[in-house]
């Protein structure tokens, strides 16, 4: 299982507003897709990076495909890396938690 998720300011103004006026809202609809659904994190405001923001969209992608596994594999993997070697940059630069 993974799951996506956009993330948009805080302080930006609501997305719902001015939904369906976009181009790609406008193309969407054209091309018969589905209008994304609400989801359980839509109200709850977090704090990334040291900025506060919403959930814009969230995706929840599950397969039983081996090559989606494998890619899911291979990216918490390549995460796993350059969290370390982040860590490692801020010993070096002399830089605390």
């Amino acid at each position: 299982m993974l799951e996506i998720r956009t993330l948009e300011p805080a302080t930006a103004p609501s997305s719902e507003l001015l939904a369906g006026f976009g181009l790609r809202d406008r193309i969407a609809m054209a091309l018969g897709a589905a209008k994304i659904q609400p989801h359980d994190e839509v109200s709850e405001v977090f704090t990334f990076r040291g900025e506060q923001v919403r959930v814009k969209e969230k995706v929840r992608v599950e397969s039983q495909d081996p090559s989606l596994l494998a890619a899911l594999a291979k990216l918490g993997a390549l995460e796993h890396v350059v969290a370390r070697s982040r860590r490692a940059l801020d010993t070096v630069m002399g830089k605390e938690d």
